[in-house]
C-alpha cells in the first residue's frame, strides 16, 4: 500500500464530484482500511495536515477504524500516538475538528482504559480543563464530554472529583464553550448517579443545578443559538434521568422555563424550546407537577397568555412559534392533570379573554378552550350551557380572524362533545352558514381573499364536525340549506376548501342517513371527477378526502343506489395504495371496510385486491430507520428528516432514559413505552381493524384468506407500537368469533351454557381458539392498559 496514493483518495473525497466520490470511498474500503496500517496513516494526517478539511476526514474515517484496528497497532508506537493526537487536538483552531478529533481520543481511550492503559488521560483532561489557556480549558472538558458519552462506567468511582473540576468550570468567566461543554459533561454524570445507592452525589448534582440553570440562561441572554439548543437538549436529557436529581428543584426550573417562554424579548426559538421542555414534563413528569402546589394553573394562564401572540398574518403551515406551542402544552396539561389545575382556571379567566377588546384575546380564549376540551371533555360537558353564549358571540365577531378561530373551537368541542353540543343545533348551524356565506364573496384584495379561504375552511371543519352524528330528522331539516351551498364550494379554485367542502358533506350524508338520496346523485357526479386525481400533494390530499367522504355516502344511502360506483371506486382505492401518498392508503382501507359492512358476502369479487393490498401494508418493514449522524449533522437532532420515505425525529440514542425513580410509578410507566411510532404503524393499525371488518362481514367468502390472515396477525401480536398489539387481540377474537359462527351454520347447533359442552367444536375452531388464547395471554401481564 502507497502511504502518498492513500493521501490523495482522501483527498478526493472532498471534491465535489458524485461519482469520484463514489470511486475513491470504495478503493479506501477495499483496499486500505481492511490493514492497520490505514488507521496510523490517518491519525498521521490527523495530527499533521496543513488543510483542516484533510484533517476533519482523517478523524471521520479514523474513528470508524479504531474499534476495528487500535489493538492491532504496535504497543511500542501507541504512546507517542496518544501524546501527538491529545497535543495536536488542544491546539487545534478549528472547533468541528477539534470536536472530532477528541472523539477519536474517546473511542481510542475506551478500549486502552478497559485494558487498564493511558490511565494519566483522566488526570492530563483535568488538568487541561483548568488551564490559564482558554481554548485548553475548551479541549479538555470537550474530550472529557466525548469519554463520558463512550465509557461513562469508568468514571462511577470518581464522580466527586468530576463535581469538583465541574463546579469551576461551570461559572468559567471567559468562555461559553467551556460553561456549555461542562453542561453537556453534567448530562452524562447524572446518568451514572443512583440515588438510593449513592445519596452524596446526589446531594452534588442537586447543589450544582442553578448553577446549570445560569448557564443555559446566559446562552438564551447571549442569544447564541448553538449554545442554546445545546443546553436546551441537556436538560430534556435530564428529564429522562432519575427523578430525584430535579426533584428538589423543579418547581423552580418549570418556572424559570415557562417565563422564558413568557418573554417576548428573547429569541423565539429559545422560546419555543422552552415550551418543548415544559411539554415532554408535562408528558412524562404529569405526577410532579400535579404534587407541585399552584403549577398547573401557573402554566395554563402563561400559555393563555402566549396565546395572545397569535396574528392575521400566521399562515396554517407556519413553521412553530410560542403561541402554537403553548396552545399544544395546554392540549398536554388537560390531558395531564386534574380539571382543577387547568380546565377551572381557563373557565375562570375566560370571560376577561372573549370579551376583551383585543381581538387578539378573544381568538386567544376560544383556542385555548378548545385545545383543552379534548384531555378532560366530561368537566367541560358540564359547562356547556355556560359556554355557549360566548362561543355564539365569537361566531359573530366582527373580525375575521376572532370567526376563524370560534370556528375551529366549535370543531374541536364538537369532536369531543357531540351530545352536549347537538341540543344548540338551531343556534349554531346558521351560525356555521352565516360564516360560510359571508366567505363565499369575491374579495377585494389578495389578503382579503386569504381571509376568506380561512373562513371558509374552518367553516367547512366546523360543519363536519357539528353535523356527524346528529339525529337524522334533525339534519334532514338542514339538507336544502346545507347541500347547495357545500356543492357550489366543489367547484372552487382552491384544492383545500375542495377537499373540506367534501369532508362536511360526508359527515351530512352519514348522518342524514337515507334522506340524503334526493341529493345523492349530484353530489355523486360533482365529487367522481376528483377520485383519480393525482398530479400533486394537493390533488392526492383531495383524493383521500372524496374516498373517505364516498364511504361515508354508501353507508348512508345503501348498497342498490351506490352499486355503480362501487367497481370505478374500488379500482381507483387499488391504485391509490402506489402513489406514495399514506393517508390516501389509510382512506383507501377505511373504504374497503366500510363498503364490506355495506355489502356484506356481495363485497367478496373484491376480496383478492383487498387482502392483496392489506397484507402488502402488513408486511412492511420498519426496521431501516437507524441514521448515522457525524458531527457535523449533529444540528438535525430533534427535527423531522425523511429517510427511507419515510418521515422521522431524528434522536439521539443517549436520549432515551435509563433506570427511573420508582417513587412515582405513574411517570416511569410513561417512559416504559418510549419507542418511536413510525408513520408505518399507524398504517398497519388500520389495516389489521380493516382485516376483522372484511372478514366479519364476508364471512364464508373469506375463508379461501383465513389462514394467511390468521398468521400475518400473530406475527404482530408483540409489535411495538400498543395500538397494532390492540388491534391484532381484538382482530383475532373477531376471526375466532367469524369462524365459529360458520360452524354453527354448517352443523345447524348452536352453542349452549353448561359443561360438559352440548356439542363439541370443530377441530378447525378448537385450534384457533387455542392460538388466539395463547397470544391473549402472552399480552396480559405486561400491558398496562389490559
Amino acid at each position: 500500500m502507497e502511504q502518498q496514493k492513500f493521501l490523495e483518495l482522501l483527498k478526493s473525497i472532498q471534491i465535489p464530484d458524485t461519482n469520484g466520490v463514489k470511486a475513491a470511498t470504495a478503493e479506501l474500503r477495499k483496499t486500505y482500511y481492511p490493514h492497520p496500517e490505514a488507521l496510523l496513516w490517518l491519525l498521521q494526517i490527523l495530527t499533521s495536515h496543513d488543510a483542516p478539511e484533510v484533517r476533519q476526514q482523517a478523524a471521520v474515517e479514523a474513528l470508524r477504524l479504531v474499534p476495528k484496528h487500535w489493538a492491532a497497532l504496535p504497543a511500542g508506537q501507541k504512546p507517542a500516538i496518544r501524546d501527538q493526537l491529545l497535543q495536536s487536538t488542544m491546539n487545534e483552531q478549528k472547533a468541528i475538528v477539534r470536536h472530532s478529533s477528541a472523539r477519536v481520543i474517546a473511542a481510542i481511550a475506551k478500549i486502552d482504559l478497559e485494558d487498564g492503559e493511558w490511565a494519566p488521560l483522566p488526570g492530563l483532561l483535568a488538568q487541561a480543563s483548568t488551564s490559564k489557556e482558554v481554548i485548553h480549558r475548551e479541549v479538555g472538558i470537550y474530550i472529557l464530554f466525548t469519554l463520558l458519552e463512550v465509557a461513562g462506567d469508568m468514571f462511577e468511582d470518581k464522580l466527586s472529583n468530576l463535581f469538583t473540576l465541574f463546579g469551576n468550570t461551570l461559572k468559567d468567566p471567559e468562555s461559553s464553550e467551556v460553561r456549555i461543554n461542562t453542561l453537556l459533561c453534567l448530562s452524562r454524570v447524572a446518568m451514572l448517579i443512583q440515588p438510593e445507592e449513592d445519596p452524596e452525589n446526589l446531594a452534588r448534582f442537586v447543589e450544582v443545578l442553578p448553577n446549570m440553570v445560569a448557564v443555559l440562561k446566559g446562552a438564551v441572554d447571549e442569544d447564541d443559538e448553538e449554545r442554546v439548543m445545546q443546553a436546551f437538549e441537556v436538560f430534556q436529557t435530564l428529564l429522562g434521568c432519575e427523578t430525584a436529581l430535579l426533584s428538589s428543584h423543579f418547581k423552580d426550573l418549570l418556572t424559570f422555563m415557562i417565563d422564558l417562554a413568557v418573554n417576548k424579548d428573547i429569541a423565539q426559538e429559545s422560546r419555543n424550546q422552552a415550551l418543548s421542555f415544559l411539554m415532554q414534563a408535562a408528558r412524562y413528569r404529569k405526577m410532579k407537577i400535579q404534587g407541585t402546589k399552584d403549577m398547573g394553573e401557573t402554566l395554563t394562564l402563561k400559555c393563555m397568555q402566549i396565546a395572545t401572540e397569535i396574528t392575521d398574518e400566521d399562515d396554517e403551515d407556519d413553521e412553530v412559534n410560542p403561541h402554537r406551542s403553548a396552545l399544544g402544552l395546554l392540549d398536554l396539561l388537560a390531558s395531564s392533570l386534574p380539571p382543577r389545575q387547568v380546565i377551572v382556571p381557563l373557565l375562570n379567566v375566560l370571560p376577561s379573554y372573549i370579551n376583551n377588546e383585543d381581538p387578539a384575546y378573544r381568538q386567544a380564549g376560544i383556542l385555548a378552550l378548545g385545545m383543552c376540551v379534548e384531555g378532560a371533555p366530561d368537566f367541560i360537558g358540564t359547562q356547556i350551557d355556560t359556554l355557549m353564549p360566548g362561543v355564539m358571540r365569537l361566531l359573530n365577531d366582527p373580525v375575521s380572524g376572532v370567526r376563524n378561530a370560534a370556528l375551529t373551537g366549535v370543531a374541536r368541542l364538537a369532536d369531543d362533545l357531540a351530545e352536549d353540543l347537538s341540543k344548540f343545533h338551531a343556534e349554531l348551524i346558521p351560525a356555521l352558514l352565516k360564516n360560510l356565506d359571508s366567505a363565499s364573496v369575491q374579495a377585494s384584495t389578495e389578503a382579503e381573499q386569504e381571509k376568506n379561504l380561512k373562513i371558509l375552511k374552518a367553516a367547512c371543519g366546523a360543519l363536519d364536525s357539528v353535523t356527524d352524528g346528529l339525529e337524522k330528522d334533525i339534519m334532514a331539516t338542514y339538507l336544502p340549506e346545507l347541500i347547495p351551498r357545500l356543492g357550489r364550494l366543489f367547484g372552487h379554485e382552491d384544492l383545500t376548501v375542495k377537499a373540506s367542502a367534501a369532508g362536511a358533506m360526508g359527515s351530512i350524508a352519514g348522518s342524514a342517513e337515507d334522506a340524503f338520496l334526493p341529493y345523492f346523485e349530484q353530489t355523486m357526479k360533482a365529487l367522481s371527477e376528483y377520485v383519480t386525481i393525482k398530479d400533486s400533494q394537493e390533488e392526492l390530499d383531495l383524493r383521500a378526502t372524496v374516498c373517505d367522504s364516498m364511504g361515508n355516502m354508501a353507508q348512508a344511502v345503501g348498497g342498490q343506489a351506490f352499486q355503480q360506483y362501487v367497481q370505478p371506486l374500488m379500482q381507483a382505492s387499488e391504485e391509490g395504495l402506489h402513489l406514495g401518498h399514506p393517508r390516501l392508503r389509510e382512506t383507501s382501507y377505511i373504504l374497503w371496510s366500510t363498503l364490506a359492512k355495506v355489502y356484506e358476502e356481495e363485497f367478496t369479487p373484491f376480496l383478492d385486491g383487498v387482502v392483496k393490498g392489506l397484507m402488502e401494508s402488513l408486511n412492511q418493514e420498519e426496521s431501516d430507520l437507524e441514521v448515522e449522524l457525524g458531527e457535523e449533522a449533529q444540528d438535525l437532532l430533534g427535527k423531522e428528516v425523511i429517510v427511507a420515505g419515510k418521515k422521522i425525529k431524528v434522536a439521539s440514542a443517549s436520549d432515551a432514559p435509563d433506570d427511573l425513580d420508582e417513587m412515582e410509578d405513574d411517570d416511569d410507566e410513561d417512559w416504559d413505552d418510549l419507542e418511536a411510532v413510525t408513520a408505518v404503524a399507524f398504517e398497519k393499525e388500520i389495516a389489521i381493524e380493516v382485516l376483522g371488518d372484511v372478514l366479519s362481514h364476508t364471512r364464508k367468502n373469506f375463508v379461501p384468506y383465513f389462514e394467511k390472515a390468521i398468521e400475518t396477525i400473530m406475527g404482530l401480536v408483540e409489535h411495538s407500537y400498543e395500538g397494532v398489539r390492540k388491534t391484532a387481540i381484538g382482530t383475532l377474537w373477531r376471526a375466532y368469533a367469524c369462524l365459529w359462527a360458520l360452524m354453527e351454520d354448517h352443523t345447524g347447533e348452536k352453542w349452549a351454557p353448561g359443561l360438559p359442552l352440548k356439542s363439541q367444536p370443530s377441530e378447525e375452531v378448537l385450534k384457533l381458539g387455542e392460538v388466539v388464547t395463547v397470544a391473549t395471554l402472552s399480552l396480559w401481564e405486561d400491558e398496562t392498559d389490559r
